[in-house]
């Protein structure tokens, strides 16, 4: 989670112990309200980087950093950009398909391998947002889906992206609105589970650089009704989170959150207040985060 530094990397304590001084709050209550929004840190962790003994490494510090200048009210970056490159980046877990039927991880290489999609060995995902729409029928209407991602290594120029539907279906679901990019290339799996997408980057990165894209996906007539959410991926990332917000004409009889990786399945039920709920991790994956929902006679 952290690592010793030398002088280079004073500047991000000096920049803290300025904003902490100025803000006039204590470590202890800054560790307080970071374990609030989910963000675990130790004291003896937030006292090694306010003094310089070390440095914020991995996804997980990273988002506490995140979570760090948003309460001493900084501007994102402010700490994080004084982070030495080679710590910010530190490395990127070879990435692992999240889904646990034999099914589904033999269709995605499969169409991953038809799209010829890079590899994203070099590829971190810092951090993904996921807004979806439910319509007045109780069913996903649209989602948008707002990603921030980092290279760590060499040139990355596209990105692909993986849906499975909730049946099979001849029917894909649509990528629009794009931002930060086009869609490039896509294909439906002779299966007709899974889909594929290509998004190639308007502007590729490079090592250490970062890239911030949008887009939404909608879903026509013909493609089977989706009363759930839910975001995978295949390797560490600082922040994921899973918004859904209802119609006021569909609000839910009961409401479910479930986290899955290799290891573990947990699930809870949620009540929906004002018309929405939300799920967030910091420093998940690989893994699945999803919501999912339905209505009484």
């Amino acid at each position: 989670m952290t690592e010793r530094i030398d002088d280079q990397g004073s500047a991000f304590a000096a920049a803290l112990r300025a904003a902490i001084s100025e803000r006039g709050i204590t470590l202890a209550r800054l560790r307080s309200q970071l374990i609030d929004d989910g963000n675990p840190v130790s004291m003896a962790t937030l006292s090694y980087w306010r003094s310089g003994d070390r440095q914020a490494e991995g996804a997980q510090s990273l988002s506490v950093v995140d979570g760090i200048e948003d309460h001493l009210g900084l501007d994102r970056g402010h700490l994080g950009a004084l982070l030495r490159t080679p710590t910010r980046l530190g490395p990127v877990a070879p990435p692992r398909l999240p889904f646990d039927e034999e099914r589904e991880q033999r269709e995605t290489e499969e169409t991953l391998k038809e799209l010829r999609a890079a590899p994203q060995d070099a590829l971190r995902d810092l951090s993904t947002h996921v807004t979806v729409f439910v319509g007045a029928s109780g069913a996903v209407e649209s989602v948008i889906m707002r990603c921030l991602v980092q290279s760590t290594k060499g040139t990355i120029s596209e990105v692909p992206l993986i849906d499975v539907a909730p049946i099979e279906t001849d029917v894909m679901s649509v990528i629009s609105d794009v931002v930060g990019g086009r869609v490039d290339r896509e294909y439906l799996h002779p299966g007709r589970l899974l889909s594929g997408v290509v998004i190639a980057l308007d502007e590729p990165i490079e090592t250490g650089e970062t890239t911030l894209f949008e887009f939404t996906e909608t879903f026509p007539a013909g493609y089977p009704p989706r009363q759930s959410a839910w975001h995978a991926t295949s390797r560490p990332a600082r922040e994921s989170l899973v918004w859904v917000r209802f119609h006021p004409d569909a609000l839910p009889s009961w409401c479910e959150e479930y986290v899955e990786t290799e290891d573990e399945y947990s699930s809870s039920m949620r009540p929906v207040h004002s018309g929405s709920v939300h799920l967030v991790q910091h420093g998940f994956g690989p893994g699945v985060l999803g919501i999912r929902w339905g209505y009484d006679e």
